[in-house]
């Protein structure tokens, strides 16, 4: 009996030193996976804001390498060969998984960091470094331009408001070669696009973000939500800025572009192409005759109201002069410290030929009565199709504004 106590003594201390092994594995695996764990964190967080910083750098003309490689060397990672490197890529390459899904696209910026991390108890069971890698992909998009609101006909910007879009009286409204896009994210009652009476509204598409209410067989196609985006509101372009050194003046019937008051515009007018800058309420009535073939109406301040007795003939600028050829397409521009409202009364004999941007006013389209004479995009806060004059919108890019879109920057991976 004693002898075979005295083996499992022998025993005991075998198991024991097996123990302490697996201990040391246990406390290698609890230090330095930490210690790998929280590295490879850093490092994720390092790489990130090195693309970001890499693509500011590009879309401003600057070093976008350098820019990474300062980033990471300030959070640690120095490219030294030893305990990391950097790899800064455009385009991209394959990425630490063997992926490349933004592989050969110039619009994109990658930094891969690698880094070795020393360990302290692994080196029992044979582990001397763990190794990461981590990514980032950042998107540098230059600026660029592109129609307004992807070129849809009618757009009202409002985000919230019941009602952002209106149509309603006798009025019918025929919109060829594109839609109606109707921003509001607006559930009531009675609709973010709201139709009634005996309105008839006829597009390639209406595309409301919130609800809307209309009488079957009155719009054409119908409503719906399939395909719509929201934008954010004030939409992020690169606004128009025009300016008058010299006040408008007059020869005749016949004026000069400039700064010009808004009850100047009456009686028969010519317009000399340029930009006029319209301060005050410009409210057109009576047997008035304004005309004018590149011409860039700038409402600074004041509210518009086209009567239906007088005769408008205008059209915007088209490119060709390099004193406007920042506005091609653009014919009445209110920006957004003027929200007074845009009325349009014309007649048959009236044409309007460009885009009418006053993304904080409301709008109001009474129809001229003749198919030809708006050849136009309208971009409003709100917009309001009322009367009983029948309208009809041709759309054709070519003879629009194109928006300049800012660049910017953002992480994909």
């Amino acid at each position: 009996m004693h002898k075979n106590s005295s083996s499992q003594k022998g025993q005991s201390l075998i198991i024991i030193a097996l123990s302490v092994v697996g201990l040391i594995g246990l406390v290698a695996l609890a230090i330095d996976g930490g210690n790998a764990f929280l590295d490879r964190r850093n490092a994720q967080n390092a790489a990130d804001a090195a693309a970001l910083s890499a693509a500011y750098a590009k879309i401003s003309s600057l070093d976008y390498a350098a820019a990474a490689q300062n980033l990471a060397t300030s959070n640690g990672y120095t490219n030294d060969g030893v305990a990391s490197i950097v790899t800064v890529a455009n385009p991209p390459g394959l990425g630490c998984d063997g992926y490349g899904p933004y592989a050969a696209n110039d619009e994109y910026i990658q930094v891969i960091i690698r880094s070795n991390v020393d360990t302290y108890f692994a080196p029992v069971v044979g582990i001397q470094q763990i190794h990461n890698c981590v990514e980032a992909i950042a998107r540098a998009r230059p600026s660029y331009t592109a129609p307004l609101f992807d070129g849809s006909a009618l757009v009202s910007l409002n985000p919230n408001a019941c009602k952002a879009f209106r149509a309603h009286g006798n009025s019918s409204t025929t919109i060829l070669g594109s839609g109606i896009f109707v921003n509001s994210n607006s559930n009531c009652g009675q609709g973010a696009f709201n139709h009634s009476g005996n309105a008839r509204v006829e597009s390639e598409y209406t595309c409301v973000i919130g609800s809307f209410s209309y009488t079957p067989g009155k719009v054409i196609p119908p409503p719906t939500h399939s395909g719509c985006e929201a934008v954010e509101y004030p939409p992020e372009i690169i606004y128009p800025t025009p300016q008058c050194a010299d006040d408008a003046t007059r020869s005749g019937n016949t004026w000069t572009p400039g700064n010009i008051d808004g009850s100047d515009f009456r009686g028969t007018m010519i317009l000399l192409p340029g930009v006029y800058c319209i301060s005050g309420d410009m409210t057109v009535s009576g047997h008035a005759n304004i005309s004018g073939d590149g011409v860039l109406l700038y409402l600074m301040d004041g509210r518009l109201h086209f009567n239906g007795s007088a005769t408008f003939r205008l059209s915007a600028p088209d490119g060709s002069d390099p004193d406007t050829e920042d506005y091609a397409g653009l014919l009445i521009y209110a920006p957004l410290t003027n929200s007074n409202s845009l009325v349009f009364n014309g007649n048959s004999s009236s044409y309007f030929f460009g885009t009418i941007f006053a993304p904080a006013s409301d709008v109001q389209i009474n129809g001229t009565g003749d198919v030809d004479s708006y050849h136009t995009q309208v971009v409003a806060y709100t917009v309001d199709l009322i009367g009983n004059a029948d309208t009809v919108i041709r759309y054709s890019d070519s003879e629009q504004y194109d928006a300049t879109i800012p660049p910017s920057i953002e992480i994909v991976h």
